[in-house]
């Protein structure tokens, strides 16, 4: 019997031995940042910022009391015109937007943070249609986009699919010639701020393939009570909340409310106000306010933050320019069947314009 052990061990070695290796080489490059969060590194591979940010801001508890949250569509909102105060307590920003994040993740970051002794005073919380084909589920057999908790419930179920992770080569040269002294600034900025340097130019001679969307559905029929639980969470907590939706381009909001966008929009302002920046106008029909279909630059993103936080005159100018008198309003139970019936017929005069074209 040892005899047979020992032989079974001698085959099993050089096994165990590559695979160590090869965990060893997937920690070391590390595609998605996650054993690298404290000295993150920017590749060609986006990094897993669910985990990264959680991970900083729960270590860091005091470093920032408000928050902007929301998926990547989110993410270019600029630090530029953020309130500076709220009930007379100064407000320091981080931003904690990540890919396809949705209210459900969002929740249970707010609540890891309160576990874990971090200072909120206030939340930014941007939402779109993302929230009504993604959820959790998916997300956690995702590198991408695995959420902290699973981390919480159990390091080594989080890390073991990126120790086996097989590194691409493309980021194998890029971590070896990775220069840190020339990416300082931008390490810098995203530990001060969470967000990229804010670009406000407008897209030059877009590709227009790059603005074509099909149908993402609309699956998540529960998706708005994961909003209605983050207001109360806020209110518990006496955090200040601001809802939003995003101010989708017009070929990925037309479809989204096709597939039933106006319905979730109802059943959020049900139980919460928000303000809609989903809509159509001078400037969500224009693609160069946005990346490709999906994205908003940076200058569409301070328009978002001036009607918000800005001045009257502000929200005046910004939608006489956008040829939209209700662009920004807020919603709520009172009068989203005005707000729907207003979009509807955005649409409807949109169509009509395009066909005549």
């Amino acid at each position: 019997m040892k005899k047979f052990l020992l032989k079974l061990a001698i085959i099993a070695l050089p096994f165990l031995t590559l695979a160590l290796t090869l965990s060893l080489l997937n920690m070391h490059y590390d595609t998605f940042n996650v054993f690298h969060w404290k000295n993150i590194r920017f590749t060609s591979a986006e990094p897993n910022k669910n985990f990264v940010k959680t991970q900083y801001i729960i270590h860091n508890p005091k470093k920032f009391n408000a928050f902007i949250f929301g998926s990547s569509r989110v993410a270019n909102i600029p630090q530029d015109f953020l309130p500076k105060e709220t009930d007379g307590k100064p407000l320091r920003w981080y931003n904690m937007t990540h890919s396809e994040g949705i209210p459900a993740e969002h929740l249970a970051t707010i609540q890891t943070f309160l576990a874990n002794g971090v200072d909120i005073d206030m939340i930014l919380l941007g939402f779109d249609s993302t929230m009504m084909y993604a959820n959790i589920s998916r997300h956690e057999k995702e590198l991408l986009r695995m959420p902290f908790q699973v981390y919480e419930e159990s390091p080594m179920r989080f890390y073991a699919p990126y120790l086996k992770n097989i590194t691409a080569p493309s980021i194998i040269r890029e971590v070896n010639t990775y220069n840190t002294a020339e990416m300082k600034a931008e390490t810098e900025r995203f530990y001060e701020w969470g967000g990229c340097k804010s670009d406000f130019s407008l897209t030059e001679n877009p590709q227009m393939d790059r603005y074509e969307i099909g149908h993402s559905g609309y699956s998540q029929k529960n998706a708005h009570k994961d909003i209605e639980e983050i207001a109360r969470l806020c209110s518990e907590h006496n955090i200040n909340l601001v809802l939003f939706t995003s101010p989708m381009y017009q070929t990925l909001y037309r479809n989204s409310v096709e597939d039933g966008y106006f319905d979730f929009l109802r059943a959020v302002a049900q139980k919460c106000e928000f303000y809609n920046f989903s809509a159509l106008n001078n400037y969500t029909v224009n693609p160069q306010y946005y990346y490709e279909w999906s994205h908003y630059r940076p200058a569409l993103g301070l328009l978002v933050n001036k009607i918000l936080f800005g001045t009257d005159e502000d929200r005046e100018r910004i939608r006489l320019d956008a040829g939209d008198k209700s662009w920004g309003v807020r919603v709520n139970a009172n009068n989203i069947e005005e707000v729907v019936n207003y979009l509807q017929r955005q649409i409807e005069h949109y169509m009509e314009s395009s066909s005549e074209e």
